[in-house]
């Protein structure tokens, strides 16, 4: 038995399939060019998720010299990564993979080297160490890039997929129908893999350290969402054990009804709404009792190809959804991409603290022409039902108002062509404790909230939600996170708009006291949710939810939040 992050719930059983397979010397590809666009650009996405790996790894290495050994140690390790990030080398590899045609590892090494040489041939000792150490990280990188990523499409059906990682776009390839089980050595309860794993109700553990070592394919596996228990050839017993509580878990999920609102005992009604990505969730969102959609992740359009998508085509994506939910609420995220979400052929360049830097609303208005392609599509799409545009990551009133400006641009032109297009209720997400702290003033500029607390708690608690290594410090149940919610609700009230919760903090069932009693009009998440979300509202009275909240505020920890939460159900 192997522990893990429990990230999304359910039990999976199946053969293990491993996705990544090492290649033998006589397969690395070193001598292979590439052919036509669309493999120079799936080597350059290769080149980049290689790299962020092997930065990953260059870390750890310098956090853990620094714990065992020294800080000058450790230093070793951190001008390697200042190497690995050298924008000189990275154009370099860049170049011979567009121009020469030549694949990543094979261009790295032939950079590295040549960048290497040109230190050996001096005669001085630390600039020849300097040789050896271009080469040390090149070798880490190549490694990197010579491990094989089988297709989504090659999985057997019923298998536990296992990886050492996987990023939001592969994950989304995968499907509830074919996959049983998700399990990878890296990341946590809030990064984008766990969020497409729960919405596309695949069971997932993830941070499961040694996984690879110990997991060979073929195994017989057991996934444990719920608790983060990963079993690898387990015997008949417990197998037996575990293939009896998915019968009876799925057939309780089932049983849940999904008819009627979610409303508190003295009457309040909330809103309970899906996180989507795609017009194929639609069904699942409907089956569940979605009464609209909070979050429709437009991003995911915009992956796993070599441009943009069109104006027809975000439009014809768009209409599905809207049409699907006949007049029910659908708010629709503009793109955001940054961060863990890179898109290689916007050619974002490189940031030192990605999630510090060109992403959510802050890269699409310096993109304005892509920007304004989605902005028609949404608004044409807007008139087959009741369409909301809501802007991620704001920091400024100043960013609300340009994205305002290329909206009304994008309508006139519309309008110049011949097209009718109705008023949208425009949004923004509350991510960023700025944005919070200013949500008085925010309020009279939009129609809605909805409060992102996946960032808003990364950002005010200064966690990397996606670094396992700090998981145990982030939790959306911190009191200096529900305070800066609290805010955010009573400005918008107080000026007469909604708000809304789209962050994973929306699918805790034992969070729903705290959800109530903050005052939030909607709370989207995963469909598979929402059964069990609405059982637990209608089991509540709102004025005591108020005081639990008013309670929960003055505590100390979100330990003590949790536990507070614990007693009251």
């Amino acid at each position: 038995m192997l522990k893990g992050i429990a990230t999304a719930p359910g039990i999976g059983i199946g053969p293990v399939y491993l996705l990544e397979l090492k290649s033998g010397e006589e397969e690395t590809g070193n001598s292979q060019l590439l052919y036509g666009p669309e493999e120079i650009q799936a080597e350059l996405t290769r080149l980049e998720e290689a790299l962020g790996r092997a930065k990953r790894d260059l870390e750890e290495l310098a956090d853990k010299t620094r714990r065992d050994i020294s800080e000058a140690e450790a230093g070793i390790f951190k001008a390697h990564i200042l190497m690995l990030t050298d924008p000189t080398f990275i154009a370099g590899v860049k170049e011979k993979i567009q121009v020469e045609k030549k694949n990543a590892a094979r261009a790295v090494e032939e950079v590295a080297e040549a960048i290497a040489g040109s230190f050996a041939a001096l005669d001085d000792d630390l600039f020849r160490e300097r040789a050896a150490d271009i080469r040390d990280v090149a070798g880490r990188l190549v490694a990197k890039l010579t491990t094989r990523m089988r297709p989504a499409r090659e999985v057997p059906p019923g298998a536990i997929i296992v990886a050492g990682e996987l990023t939001p776009s592969q994950t989304a390839g995968f499907s509830r129908d074919t996959v049983a089980g998700i399990a990878t050595e890296t990341g946590g309860t809030t990064c984008h893999t766990a969020i497409v794993a729960r919405a596309l109700g695949i069971p997932a553990v993830l941070g499961v350290r040694g996984l690879l070592d110990q997991a060979r394919a073929g195994d017989t596996a057991i996934i444990d969402g719920s608790s983060g228990a990963v079993y690898l050839n387990p015997g008949s017993e417990l197998l037996e054990e575990y293939k009896k509580k998915k019968v009876t878990l799925e057939a309780g999920r089932l049983n849940i009804k999904c008819t009627g609102p979610a409303r508190t005992r003295d009457g309040r009604q909330i809103e309970l709404v899906a996180n989507i990505r795609k017009a194929a969730e639609v069904k699942i969102a409907l089956e569940h009792g979605a009464e609209g959609v909070g979050l429709f992740r437009t991003e995911f359009l915009f992956m796993n190809r070599e441009e943009p998508p069109g104006e027809e085509e975000q439009f014809q994506a768009y209409q599905e959804v809207v049409a699907a939910f006949q007049g029910q609420p659908v708010v629709v995220r503009t793109l955001d991409v940054g961060g863990d979400k890179p898109l290689p052929y916007l050619n974002q360049g490189h940031d030192e603290n990605p999630f510090l830097g060109l992403r959510g609303l802050r890269l699409c208005l310096t993109r304005q022409e892509i920007f304004k392609t989605q902005l028609k599509a949404l608004l044409r799409a807007a008139l087959y039902g009741n369409l909301r545009i809501m802007f991620p990551m704001v920091t400024a009133l100043e960013e609300i108002r340009e994205a305002k400006k290329i909206m009304a641009e994008a309508r006139l032109e519309l309008e110049a062509s011949g097209l009718a297009v109705s008023r949208v209720e425009t949004g923004m997400m509350i991510e960023v404790p700025a944005a919070a702290l200013m949500a008085d003033i925010l309020a009279r500029e939009v129609d809605f909230f909805s409060i992102g607390t996946n960032d808003l708690a990364q950002y005010t608690l200064a966690v990397d939600r996606g670094n396992e290594r700090v998981t145990g410090m982030y939790d959306a149940c911190h009191p200096a996170v529900l305070k800066l919610i609290d805010v955010t609700v009573k400005a918008a009230h107080r000026y007469g708009k909604w708000v809304g919760l789209c962050g994973e903090l929306g699918s805790e069932i034992q969070a729903a006291p705290l959800l109530v009693g903050l005052g939030l009009d909607e709370i989207s998440m995963s469909p598979v949710f929402i059964p069990p979300m609405k059982e637990a509202i209608n089991k509540i009275a709102y004025h005591e939810a108020r005081k639990l909240v008013r309670r929960l505020l003055e505590l100390p920890g979100p330990q003590e939040v949790r536990a507070a939460l614990s007693e009251f159900t």
